[in-house]
């Protein structure tokens, strides 16, 4: 195998999980050796994992529609953690519910322009 052809295997979304996982490794190792105090941070943005994830699966292709999901709940997940504009798990899922309808809707439409461009598609 060609260094080029081993070039275009690499998987960007593992590749982002590496660098991720790697980053946290540091800032927990840190955190052991009080260098830094990572307590609050860790429970107050605890979601942006969620959100990293789902980063890392949107570059995938086939993961795409699972990645902007993970996205999206992190996203809220990180809202309500924070209490922006007095968000709640409680008051809040509701658009949890309003973000799966709009995806579903935005999904159908996206595949159903793709089918009719490529007529053989499924």
């Amino acid at each position: 195998m060609t260094g080029e052809e081993m070039q275009r295997r690499v998987d960007p979304g593992k590749l982002f999980a590496g660098v991720m996982m790697i980053g946290f490794g540091v800032l927990f190792l840190l955190d052991r050796f009080h260098f830094a105090d990572f307590g609050d941070l860790i429970s107050h943005f605890w979601p942006v994992l969620i959100i990293a994830i789902g980063i890392s699966k949107l570059v995938r292709r086939n993961t795409m529609w699972a990645g902007l999901w993970l996205m999206t709940v992190g996203t809220w997940l990180q809202l309500v953690t924070l209490r922006v504009s007095g968000m709640t798990y409680g008051n809040s899922w509701p658009l949890l519910l309003i973000a799966l309808g709009a995806g579903i809707i935005l999904r159908t439409a996206i595949e159903s322009a793709r089918s009719r461009r490529e007529p053989n598609a499924h």
